[in-house]
Parts: C-alpha cells; structure tokens; sequence
C-alpha cells in the first residue's frame, strides 16, 4: 500500500541509501567493522532490491 502511494519517494530514498552502502563497503575495512559491513551489504544486496521489486509489482497492478 506504502508502495502504491509514494513510489517516486521510496525509489530515490532506496537509491540514495544503496549508494552509500556502497560507498561504505568501499572505504571501510571489512576486519575492523564487520557488523556495519554486513549490515551495509545487508540492505544494498537484499533490502533494496526487493523494495524495487515490490514497487514495480505494485504499480503494474493499476494498469
């Protein structure tokens, strides 16, 4: 429902964080911050990708 009401909102929210998690997995040391690079890799990896996924199911459900 969230989706369907703030798709563009969420998308740009998702594709900011995905870019500092990135930025984060590239600068950090994965020895000296293991819990930050796996929460990083946690939600650039798995999170991310399935919001996307669940904002373009719901907006193919209006056409």
């Amino acid at each position: 429902m969230m989706f369907k009401r703030y798709p563009y909102t969420i998308g740009l929210v998702a594709v900011i964080s995905f870019i500092v998690c990135i930025v984060w997995l590239f600068t950090h040391d994965a020895c000296a911050h293991p819990l930050g690079n796996g929460l990083a890799a946690w939600w650039a990896f798995i999170v991310v990708p399935t919001s996307f996924i669940a904002i373009v199911e719901e907006q193919g459900d209006e056409q």
